[in-house]
C-alpha cells in the first residue's frame, strides 16, 4: 500500500475514531456543565432538559412518529430523507424513535469522517493533512450538531460522498448520493456547483455525456422531489421555502446583510445577529485558504453555502448551514498544518464547540 492511497476500512477508522469519540465526549462535558448550572428563570425549562433531541431534534422526531400531518404546519420546512431512514432504523434498533435517530446521526458522522479521511488522501496523498481533516470535520465549532438528533450527519456523508465519487468520475453513483442529499436538506441542491466544476470537460463523448448530466442535475431533482410533494399535499406552492421564509424572513442583499451584522455589533445587538458576523468573518478568511490550496470545485461550494446562508435577514443556525460546505474544515487543515497556527486552531475549536453546545443547551443559541 502507497503512502498516500486509502487502505482498508479498519485503516481509517484507526484514524477516525479518536476524534469522533472526542467530540463526543466534548459534547457530554458541555451538557454536564449546564445540567449542573440548574433550571433556566421562570420556570421556563430549558433546552438541556431535551438532551440530545434538543432544538430540531424534537422536531424530527415528531415527524417520524406522525408524519407530515401529525405536526404544526412548521414541521414542512425538514426535508424528509433523515426521517426515512431513522424509521429504518428505528425499527432494526430498540429504544425507540429518539434512540433510532441519535444513533443514524452518530454513525452518518463517522460515516462522513471515514469518507473525508478518503476524499483529502486521494486529492494530497498526504496522511497528515488527512488527519487534521477528520480532526477538523469532528471539532469544527457547529459540529456538535453531528451528536445531537439532526439531519446533518446523513447530509455531510452523502455530500462527501459525492466529492469523493466526483473525484474518481463515478458519475451514476454521484447522481445518486446527490439526490438522496436532496432529501436530506435543500443545501442538496448546491452539490450541482462541485460536480458541475468536477464534470465539465470539453469534447466528452457521447457515452459518457448522460452520466455526467445526471451527476450534476440530481441535487436540485432531489430537493425538487420533495418540495413538488409538499406543495401538491399541502395545496400551496413552494410550502417548505414558505415556512423557512417566516422563520428566516425574505432573501436580502447578501451583502447589505453582512454591513448590517457589523453595524449590530456596535448598537446594543452584539449578543444578537452582530456575532454571527464574526463567524462569517472567520469563514472568509477559511474560503481564501481553500481557493489558495485546493481544487477550485471546494471552494466554489463552500462559498455558495456561505452566500445563501447569508441572504437572509435572520442570521441564525448560519453556522450549521456552513458546515454543510463541508471543504471549509479542508482549509482548516491547511491552517493547521502550519506550525505557528496548528496548535491554536485546534485549541480553537476544542473550545469553541463545546462551548456552542453549551450556549445551545443554555438556550442562548440557535443551532
Amino acid at each position: 500500500m502507497t503512502a498516500g492511497r486509502p487502505g482498508p476500512v479498519r485503516s481509517d477508522l484507526q484514524v477516525v475514531l479518536p476524534a469522533w469519540i472526542a467530540a463526543r465526549l466534548l459534547v457530554a462535558a458541555a451538557w454536564l456543565v449546564v445540567r449542573l448550572a440548574g433550571p433556566g428563570g421562570g420556570g421556563v425549562p430549558r433546552p438541556v432538559e431535551r438532551g440530545l433531541m434538543a432544538w430540531d431534534g424534537d422536531w424530527y422526531q415528531s415527524l417520524l412518529v406522525h408524519g407530515y400531518d401529525g405536526v404544526s404546519v412548521e414541521g414542512v420546512r425538514f426535508f424528509p430523507g433523515f426521517v426515512l431512514v431513522g424509521r429504518l432504523a428505528d425499527a432494526i434498533l430498540p429504544g425507540g424513535p429518539g434512540v433510532a435517530l441519535v444513533s443514524l446521526a452518530n454513525v452518518s458522522a463517522l460515516v462522513a469522517a471515514v469518507l473525508l479521511h478518503r476524499l483529502v488522501l486521494l486529492e494530497t496523498g498526504n496522511r497528515a493533512v488527512a488527519r487534521r481533516a477528520v480532526w477538523a470535520l469532528s471539532l469544527f465549532p457547529p459540529a456538535f450538531v453531528l451528536v445531537w438528533a439532526y439531519g446533518e450527519g446523513l447530509f455531510l456523508a452523502l455530500a462527501i460522498g459525492v466529492l469523493l465519487c466526483a473525484r474518481r468520475e463515478q458519475w451514476w453513483t454521484v447522481a445518486l448520493l446527490a439526490l438522496s442529499a436532496g432529501l436530506v436538506r435543500p443545501t442538496g441542491a448546491l452539490l450541482a456547483v462541485p460536480v458541475l466544476a468536477a464534470a465539465w470537460r470539453p469534447g466528452v463523448g457521447s457515452v459518457r455525456l448522460p452520466g455526467r448530466i445526471a451527476a450534476v442535475v440530481a441535487g436540485p431533482v432531489g430537493v425538487g422531489i420533495f418540495v413538488w410533494w409538499a406543495s401538491v399535499h399541502f395545496d400551496e406552492a413552494f410550502i417548505p421555502m414558505n415556512v423557512q421564509r417566516s422563520l428566516r424572513g425574505d432573501p436580502v442583499n447578501p451583502v447589505r446583510r453582512l454591513v448590517d451584522g457589523v453595524r449590530e455589533l456596535f448598537v446594543g445587538e452584539a449578543l444578537g445577529d452582530g456575532l454571527h458576523i464574526v463567524a462569517v468573518a472567520g469563514l472568509l478568511v477559511l474560503l481564501v485558504v481553500l481557493f489558495r490550496n485546493w481544487p477550485a470545485r471546494y471552494g466554489a461550494f463552500a462559498a455558495v453555502c456561505l452566500l445563501v446562508a447569508l441572504a437572509a435577514d435572520n442570521l441564525n443556525s448560519l453556522e450549521r448551514y456552513a458546515l454543510n460546505g463541508v471543504p471549509f474544515v479542508l482549509a482548516v487543515a491547511t491552517l493547521a498544518s502550519r506550525r505557528r497556527l496548528g496548535p491554536a486552531v485546534m485549541a480553537f475549536s476544542a473550545v469553541g464547540m463545546p462551548l456552542l453546545a453549551a450556549m445551545a443547551w443554555w438556550g442562548s443559541y440557535v443551532p
